[in-house]
């Protein structure tokens, strides 16, 4: 969501918040709609000064509206409605970046003051990131800004016009700079060509020539993207699990490292090579337990159980086919994985597996072409073989059925 999107109707949250306002106050629609394009999600391995962890920030307004400001639930209300103007909006923003700046102030002198305060608003790693939310807050009205740049930047083609856009980014405070980056970087299509261009514009292909130069934000925000990713593996390995979207995060994941791979390469040992191995180690063991189970799925799904009534498994084969798009989108990404092994091992085997199956399938049918259970067996293990080798094959395949309907 973006920061001038309006926030959805509910008015049962409405009547709880004790608001007058038709928009909700909910938390994670306020800081979506003032902090959206630098929050991310966990696991958050490495900390980057351009992203807010959402669960921080939801946590910092949650204080707000304890311990501080109740009237702020209202205010959210108000602020965020689709007709407030930009400027009251970034006003109520700047509010409340005031008053986690006052709290700051005011216990930055007295530790006992500071660890009560660390227990009351969560915990340590909250209270680390306040000053990132503080700036966020602060800054809010660049952020859409920083939106559109990186949008921008999607469509220049030269090299040259694409360095003097980048030259003329904010720089002069590092921290907002970084938020911004983060913010921009979240739009790029291309972020291979965006690194080679940072690149030219560095003394050294290295960490620290890329330091030098004033570009560090870009590479922190290409990581803590691709880090951003890791969220979707989490959660994504149910039965009825959205597979595409974990088709994409990993797609998305792939062209993020493979861009700061340009640097890495060339400085193995740099703190950025570090979070970039580390992120593979990541997202390798998320998936890989997935992988290994996949070609038991397939058999299972394609073969008469053992005992019992002779039927198929609606969800077992969801299970098998959600696996194989997931297997084709980790052998497109697999240099930016430590999974080549086993998917090189799997893919030969899932092949030679489906192709015995479906000859026996097919058979089985000829045999009884009026058995749906046969009928639907074979269907899937169509739909199957089409994802694992191409719609060619699949069709010769369909082919066989319809002759033996025939």
């Amino acid at each position: 969501m973006s920061a001038h999107q309006p926030l959805p109707h509910d008015s049962a949250v409405n009547k709880d918040c004790n608001t007058e306002s038709d928009y909700v106050c909910d938390a994670g629609d306020v800081v979506e709609a003032l902090m959206g394009p630098v929050l991310v999600d966990p696991p958050v391995l490495y900390p980057s000064e351009g992203a807010i962890e959402k669960s921080h920030a939801i946590a910092v307004w949650n204080w707000l509206v304890r311990d501080i400001e109740p009237g702020l639930a209202q205010e959210a209300g108000d602020a965020l409605a689709p007709e407030t103007s930009p400027r009251l909006r970034s006003a109520f923003s700047l509010k409340i970046a005031e008053l986690i700046s006052r709290t700051r102030q005011s216990i930055s002198q007295n530790e006992e003051e500071k660890r009560r305060f660390k227990v009351q608003i969560g915990g340590d790693e909250i209270f680390q990131s306040l000053e990132r939310i503080q700036n966020a807050l602060r800054y809010h009205q660049l952020l859409p800004q920083a939106v559109a740049f990186g949008r921008a930047i999607n469509n220049v083609r030269d090299e040259d016009a694409l360095k003097l856009a980048l030259n003329a980014f904010p720089v002069d405070d590092p921290a907002v700079s970084a938020l911004m980056m983060h913010a921009a970087i979240g739009q790029a299509k291309n972020p291979h060509r965006l690194v080679s261009v940072i690149l030219d514009m560095s003394d050294a292909p290295t960490q620290q020539g890329i330091e030098a130069a004033g570009l560090a934000p870009v590479i922190e925000a290409v990581i803590a993207h691709a880090q951003n990713q890791l969220g979707v593996f989490v959660d994504s390995y149910g039965r009825f699990a959205d597979i595409d979207l974990a088709c994409c995060a990993l797609d998305r994941f792939n062209r993020l490292i493979v861009a700061v791979s340009i640097v890495t390469e060339n400085d193995k040992n740099c703190r950025w090579a570090q979070k970039v191995s580390g992120l593979i180690r990541e997202v390798s063991s998320m998936i890989e337990p997935r992988l290994t189970r996949l070609d038991s799925d397939i058999r299972m799904s394609l073969r008469k159980p053992r005992t019992g009534v002779d039927r198929t498994d609606p969800e077992l084969i969801l299970d098998a086919l959600n696996g194989l798009y997931l297997l084709v989108a980790v052998k497109a990404a697999k240099e930016s994985l430590a999974l080549n092994t086993i998917v090189n091992t799997l893919w030969a085997t899932i092949g030679k597996d489906l192709e015995t199956l479906m000859s026996r399938s097919l058979e089985a049918f000829r045999q009884e072409p009026d058995n749906p259970v046969f009928l639907e067996r074979l269907n899937a293990g169509i739909k199957m073989a089409e994802v694992r080798f191409n719609p060619e094959y699949a069709a010769i395949l369909t082919r066989a059925r319809d002759t033996a309907v025939r």
